[in-house]
Formats: C-alpha cells, sequence, structure tokens
C-alpha cells in the first residue's frame, strides 16, 4: 500500500505545471505563420482588386477602339465619295475651260 501511495504521489507531482513543456516559442511561430497568412490572404486581395480594374479599363478601350475603328471606315468612305465627287467637278472645271478657250 505504501508503494501504490508513493507512485500516486510520483505521478501527480510529474504531472504538475512546473514540469509542463514551455511552447512559447511554438505560439511565438504560429502567431508568426498566421499573420503571414493574413499579409498573403490582403496582398491577394489587392491584386485581384488591381485585375478587377485593370479588366475594367481594358473593357472601355477596347470599346473605344471599336468605336474609332468604325469611325475610320465611315471617314474612308466620306473620302472616297467626295475625290469622286472632286474629281468629277474637276472634269467638269476643265471642259468649261477647254469650252472657254475653244470660242
Amino acid at each position: 500500500m505504501h508503494i501504490f501511495t508513493l507512485t500516486a504521489l510520483l505521478m501527480l507531482t510529474l504531472s504538475e505545471p512546473a514540469f509542463a513543456r514551455n511552447i512559447s516559442n511554438e505560439q511565438s511561430e504560429a502567431a508568426s505563420a498566421r499573420d503571414a497568412v493574413g499579409d498573403a490572404m490582403s496582398k491577394l486581395s489587392d491584386i485581384e482588386q488591381k485585375i478587377q480594374r485593370q479588366q475594367a479599363l481594358l473593357t472601355q478601350e477596347q470599346e473605344k477602339l471599336k468605336q474609332y475603328q468604325a469611325e475610320k471606315a465611315q471617314t474612308e468612305k466620306d473620302l472616297e465619295a467626295k475625290k469622286a465627287i472632286f474629281e468629277q467637278k474637276s472634269k467638269l472645271l476643265d471642259e468649261a475651260w477647254k469650252q472657254r478657250t475653244d470660242y
């Protein structure tokens, strides 16, 4: 019985907090790792927002490009029509000068 009591006392003594393992290093490392995860998540969020803004800007610029291309095509058509009119009017003027000199 005496050995049983001694064994029980020894077990209680060894389970006391005084013999608990110091885990402050692990706590510090876990906190640092948690902060690193938070920082990485924040950076990822910032980059995703930049990507969204850039995509919106790109969409706007693509719409402007389409508009300018359409304006260019219409201006080229107008130019060709105006050239045709100019050529016609120039021929008429040349004929008028020729008729004037023939008199």
